[in-house]
């Protein structure tokens, strides 16, 4: 597994390295100058650029002067293989176009070091399910819950340096005395008793049992508690007791969480975690911190001396459902800090959204003997289901989910919300239908009929339905349009009719939508934004992909502390992970999204453990009794249905799956899987019959 920084460089100075002699221009020939001259093959233009889209190795482009290799090959190949097979293609360069596998290329291939000449070989295979292999993976380590107190000030003590003298080994410790090696007190650690540094929060009991699992699983488990419940504490506690073990920690997250991260890591194990947060490949590494954070997509662009130069010992995976596909560049970059990582910890509180399989890279990297390969993975652990419409068995989540638990419990922690925190507010779901304004409803029905006819004559001939998703979408664009205003009027009976601690949340899908939220659609309704500030209040606040970590911050911030900030338009995608909103009860959901799963993802910021520190004192007392415990109300989620359009053709596809779901499964731990190309293709088959209702349409 070889970085693409790493291949760009290796492949540009070979580019440097070799190239041509030409005739040296005359008025550069001095007496003792040679007639030729050496010009390399990238000062002539020549560069090296990357793809996914193919299945070979590498290939050279004459007229581009390119080299492109395969980041799929990138993904297994040693540093060996790829030099081979740069030199293969710069000896095609060097000879130039219409030569092929000719003797010409391959005495020239010979003369820059390819060891074996061979025509380009087979097809790269890029479906095989990369995994970690036995023997890349390190042994385990035992862990003794021992805690040192200095005996001063009864605090942890953490070893700063040392020094003998006259035979005596003196300590200075974080907490600034200097004490006698001998006199260190050791005690076992009560991870219950765990406060943050300013000691306002403790933590969950079932937050120090993550800990002690993950102690026993010798720090390489997989947190995969429901969403809400606190896994970055739990991963930190676990550096955080054994940090001369476990440090320096490279914590892997998306761009949008680095700043979360950093908060709870100084927040809880103070500032001898300052983490440095890497924002690009050019960033300098500051020696001698606990903790490094980078996002998962800046892994792969990252020199891999860079990386190395850290010396991390654990890493922390968050959100690792983004690494489900073992043969992507980005899995592959994780793949390869765990094997050199002594200790692996993944979080996730949906380890898979669509298909079993997606399981198998994180359950192989936490331990390659039990889980070898993604096809073994795939037999015995994955259900499959005959799909009467497709003709064939499809895959759907984990079969005998009770054996599988029981399999797998001493590397998977997984808890549900009801049985650590029975009292946390319910999501109260509610379907709200509306009709659409006479001019929505009459663009909708022309662009329906247009879809139901495509889709028609594509069943009809058997072809596949190519784009319908993109058709879809547009439908479900005009009924978000058309759904803004009654949003609007909701919204301002809201603001009328509760006190201002009360917050309310709307999410969207189209950028259009949040915009004419907020500024209204210019002739028919005014916004959001203009009402607000017609009753003393701020404006929106807006959130949406694209945002920075910093900006995400700053906006959710205002939104907690700020009592005039009343209302949040936010993007559900780019806040369905890594948001705590908890303290809004109220929330809108405008457009549906096509997997379910996502939309539950957004309610689950809400329902989230407070804590009364937390707070600026208006929403104490809103949120908090008298004795500083939580009200723990519902938390009530409308979701506004265009009547009679797709919007309502997917609600009841939705809900009939839930409550089938609910009826047949007794194991309440088992994983609702939404499979979003299942779900486009009966909303399709829907529109077909709403508007062929008595003709008889073939599959």
């Amino acid at each position: 597994m070889i970085r693409q920084y790493t291949a760009q460089k290796q492949c540009d100075d070979l580019l440097r390295l070799h190239g041509y002699e030409i005739d040296r221009p005359s008025e550069e020939m001095g007496p003792d100058s040679s007639a030729k001259k050496f010009v390399s093959l990238y000062s002539k233009g020549w560069k090296t650029t990357f793809t996914k889209a193919s299945d070979w190795l590498a290939r050279c482009y004459h007229d581009e002067k390119r080299v492109v290799i395969n980041l799929h090959h990138l993904n297994t190949c040693s540093e060996i293989d790829l030099t081979q097979t740069i030199l293969h293609e710069i000896a095609h360069a060097l000879v130039g176009p219409g030569h092929g596998h000719t003797q010409v290329w391959i005495d020239k291939a010979k003369s820059i070091g390819l060891s074996n000449p061979q025509p380009c070989g087979p097809k790269l295979k890029i479906d095989v399910g990369r995994a970690i292999q036995a023997s890349e993976t390190l042994p385990k380590r035992t862990f003794h819950r021992i805690d040192i107190k200095c005996p001063t000030c009864d605090k942890k003590a953490i070893e700063k340096s040392s020094i003998v003298m006259n035979g005596i080994k003196w300590t200075l410790l974080e907490c600034s005395h200097l004490v006698k090696h001998e006199q260190l007190q050791s005690q076992k650690v009560d991870y219950k008793s765990w406060t943050n540094i300013s000691g306002s929060k403790t933590i969950f009991p079932y937050q120090a049992e993550g800990i002690e699992f993950l102690e026993q699983a010798s720090g390489r488990g997989l947190i995969a508690d429901e969403p809400g419940l606190g896994k970055t504490i739990q991963a930190l506690g676990f550096a955080y007791f054994h940090a001369n073990e476990c440090t320096p920690v490279l914590w892997v997250c998306k761009a949008t969480l680095k700043i979360q991260a950093l908060k709870e890591a100084l927040d809880w194990c103070g500032p001898a975690f300052m983490a440095q947060i890497i924002e690009n490949p050019r960033s300098f590494i500051l020696p001698g911190l606990k903790m490094y954070i980078i996002s998962m997509d800046l892994l792969r662009n990252m020199p891999s001396e860079k990386i190395e130069k850290i010396g991390f010992k654990t890493v922390v995976a968050d959100e690792i459902q983004h690494f489900k596909n073992p043969d992507s560049s980005r899995t592959a970059e994780l793949r390869k800090l765990v094997t050199s990582a002594e200790y692996f910890i993944p979080l996730s509180g949906t380890p898979w959204k669509n298909r079993g399989q997606e399981y198998f890279p994180v359950l192989n990297m936490l331990d390659a003997v039990r889980f070898p390969s993604q096809e073994k993975f795939k037999n015995d652990w994955v259900d499959y289901e005959y799909d009467n419409k497709k003709g064939k068995y499809v895959q759907r989540g984990i079969k005998n989910i009770k054996e599988f638990r029981n399999y797998t419990k001493d590397i998977v922690l997984r808890r549900l919300r009801d049985d650590v925190l029975p009292d946390l507010p319910k999501i109260n779901r509610q379907i709200r239908f509306i009709d659409m304004e006479a001019l929505y409803k009459q663009a909708y029905d022309k662009a329906e009929e247009k879809v139901a006819n495509i889709v028609k004559a594509a069943m009809i001939d058997g072809q596949p339905l190519a784009n319908i998703a993109g058709m879809i979408m547009q439908l479900k664009h005009i009924t978000g349009l058309a759904k803004v205003q009654v949003c609007i009027d909701d919204v301002q009976e809201f603001i009328d009719n509760t006190p201002e601690s009360e917050k309310l949340t709307i999410f969207h899908h189209h950028i259009d939508v949040g915009d004419n939220l907020q500024q209204g659609d210019g002739h028919t309704y005014e916004g959001l934004d203009k009402y607000l500030e017609s009753q003393g209040l701020s404006k929106t606040l807006r959130l949406f992909g694209g945002k920075g970590p910093e900006e995400r911050d700053r906006i959710i911030q205002k939104f907690k502390n700020d009592s005039q900030c009343r209302i949040l338009v936010a993007s559900t995608l780019a806040s369905g992970e890594g948001l705590n909103i908890q303290f809004c009860q109220n929330a809108i959901m405008l457009e549906r999204q096509w997997n379910p799963g996502n939309e539950e993802q957004a309610e689950l910021r809400f329902s989230r453990p407070l804590t009364w520190e937390d707070y600026p004192p208006y929403l104490q007392e809103h949120l908090f009794k008298e004795d500083h415990s939580p009200k723990q109300p519902s938390i009530r989620v409308p979701y506004m249905i265009a009547d009679g359009t797709v919007d309502s053709i997917l609600t009841e596809i939705v809900e009939r799956k839930r409550l089938a779901f609910k009826k047949t499964m007794n194991d309440k731990d088992a994983e609702l899987t939404w499979e979003e190309n299942d779900i486009i293709r009966e909303v399709a088959e829907y529109l077909v019959k709403k508007r062929y209702k008595n003709q008889l349409v073939g599959a």
